[in-house]
């Protein structure tokens, strides 16, 4: 039987739950004697039963820590800003469901929004993936950055991987050999990716990836690319 997640913080055997995961568990009206699950954000979730629901908060006693394992590739997801920030709005429920560990929005050549729109964006994507993480039980959001230029772009991800549509050759089945721990993709916005920036994405040790012969809208090359990614690196 499958028992609903908030997150909560635990201290002495105890559990509480406050703020905005309050009002969400009392949406879902919880009760007294109910068993839940909570995750406290430092790597452990737990089995508990509610003891107590005051004005501002629950409370309750942990019964056992609950074995958790979470995936052993770590990708990084290198994303050219859509000229809409509200597409990102709705791509971070199923990347936080795939798996992406971190988020580097990026103002590329063909990005039409400024740095400053989509850092008050940031919080918003924070709070979706926080959410999204209790559904599909990961234990950690999505790691935001804050927006960064292609110039800027640093990583020590063991494979580096730009998806281009131009790429005629190479496939992600050149990586089916290879086994690594983390892995940097990126991903150009509306207009694809200028020849300057995959230059410099090649200089920084990037390899160029086709996704196919078809001309994917952001939204459905982020998933296959993320897919891709996860099936050849998870096996």
């Amino acid at each position: 039987m499958g028992y609903p997640r908030f997150i909560g913080s635990v201290k002495d055997n105890r559990f509480f739950i406050t703020d905005e995961e309050f009002h969400h568990a009392k949406v879902r009206r919880v009760k007294e004697g109910f068993k839940i699950e909570i995750n406290d954000l430092q790597g452990n979730v737990y089995l508990g039963q509610i003891e107590k629901i005051g004005k501002k908060s629950i409370e309750g006693i942990i019964l056992e820590k609950i074995p958790q394992q979470e995936p052993h590739l770590n990708i990084q997801l290198f994303l050219a800003m859509p000229n809409k920030l509200s597409k990102i709005d709705e791509l971070i429920e199923p990347i936080t469901e795939l798996g992406v560990a971190e988020l580097i929005p990026v103002i590329s050549e063909n990005t039409a929004v400024k740095q400053s729109d989509v850092i008050k964006k940031i919080s918003k994507w924070e709070k979706i993936s926080l959410n999204s993480i209790k559904q599909c039980k990961r234990l950690f959001p999505i790691k935001i950055h804050q927006p960064i230029y292609p110039n800027q772009i640093q990583t020590d991800a063991r494979e580096k991987i730009v998806f281009y549509e131009k790429e005629k050759n190479r496939t992600m089945k050149e990586f089916l050999n290879k086994t690594a721990d983390s892995v940097a993709i990126y991903i150009g916005a509306e207009g694809g990716i200028t020849e300057e920036e995959v230059k410099l994405l090649t200089e920084k040790g990037f390899l160029t990836v086709s996704l196919g012969n078809l001309i994917l809208r952001m939204e459905t090359a982020v998933i296959s690319a993320v897919c891709q990614t996860n099936f050849i690196f998870n096996l």
